[in-house]
């Protein structure tokens, strides 16, 4: 490996590292899920689809720093299964596009559907989804390999752009919603899951850190809710300008690019040479990748991992993957660093 000099600048992730997310994020996944398949399926399921493990299941295949794309990917899963139990097969062209469309596709599936349980082994499935290098492309190809051609007609009700405006009025709720898209929400008018988000560093941390480290900031977020989110729970500690969200590359993490370019400019306005080391602080695979392929130090906080037993299994595949460091709170990175 080559030499990635002496640390000068600690990039941070958000979710998970400075910010609690199991009660936002991850369970706006949860909820959109199920969303689809009650609400606009209109089927009668009588317990939620998934769960929060569930989601850390999909993380630790890889592939999956990008939320929407973890919700897409289970919806993809059960739409699959879906298509699979029914006798007679929807034989529709590709849609136009719009929403009401959309929906008026997803209640005709609905109606045909007969009421048999949607089970769905999804340890089985992230396993291959592992296997296959993780990711929607992954996922495709181990449904196809389980469901065949039912996969190609699943598509047919498979909608990111409604997936996505759910999963954002679910989790930013009315007003932020309206803020952020000029628009009255359409399917969730209520509080959004992002007011149950909540600090996982203190202050005082961040703080004496900062007074030895360059700050930055990498994160999937886009760049409303990343900087909302710190605002809310760190004032003024991080800068926006030194911030990277999804917005700012099209490369997304394990690819080196947001890295990168967040490095570059904490360089260029504190004007440090090319060869001053960088750490980034995560808690996914995808974050320990990013770094490895940015050339950087990583370590890895598992505090944003309530279940312990997850935090156990994390605990274990960083180790394997040789994390330069792997803590359980952000208060012991001042006892190393």
């Amino acid at each position: 490996m080559k030499d990635r000099g002496e640390p000068r600048i600690i990039i941070w992730d958000i979710d998970g590292i400075l910010i609690y997310v199991g009660d936002s994020y991850r369970k706006t996944i949860v909820n959109t899920v199920q969303y689809y398949f009650s609400e606009c399926l209109g089927l009668k399921l009588n317990k939620y689809l998934i769960n929060r493990a569930t989601t850390q299941e999909f993380k630790l295949a890889g592939g999956f720093n990008d939320d929407w794309e973890l919700t897409y990917a289970v919806i993809l899963c059960y739409l699959s299964k879906l298509i699979s139990n029914l006798d007679r097969k929807p034989d529709l062209e590709p849609h136009s596009g719009d929403l009401d469309e959309m929906l008026e596709r997803l209640r005709y599936l609905g109606s045909t559907y007969p009421g048999d349980p949607l089970r769905l082994d999804l340890k089985k499935i992230t396993r291959r989804i592992e296997e296959y290098g993780g990711g929607l492309d992954a996922t495709e190809k181990t449904l196809m390999e389980f469901f065949g051609e039912d996969l190609k007609i699943a598509k047919k009700f498979f909608f990111p752009e409604l997936i996505k405006r759910i999963f954002e009025e679910i989790y930013l709720g009315k007003d932020l919603f309206c803020d952020k898209y000029k628009e009255q929400p359409r399917f969730f008018k209520g509080e959004g899951l992002i007011l149950n988000e909540r600090p996982l560093v203190d202050l005082k941390t961040l703080l004496e850190l900062r007074r030895k480290y360059y700050f930055g900031i990498v994160t999937g977020r886009e760049r409303f809710e990343a900087e909302l989110g710190l605002k809310n729970n760190f004032g003024k500690i991080f800068r926006p300008d030194l911030m990277v969200t999804r917005e700012d590359t099209e490369a997304k993490k394990p690819a080196p690019e947001p890295l990168l370019k967040c490095k570059k400019r904490i360089c260029k306005k504190y004007k440090l040479g090319e060869d001053a080391g960088a750490i980034y602080v995560g808690d996914s695979i995808d974050d320990l990748k990013a770094a490895r392929n940015a050339n950087f130090y990583f370590i890895a906080i598992l505090s944003g991992t309530a279940n312990a037993r997850e935090r156990d299994i994390l605990r274990k595949k960083f180790h394997e993957m040789m994390s330069d460091l792997v803590i359980d709170d952000a208060k012991e990175l001042l006892l190393y660093l």
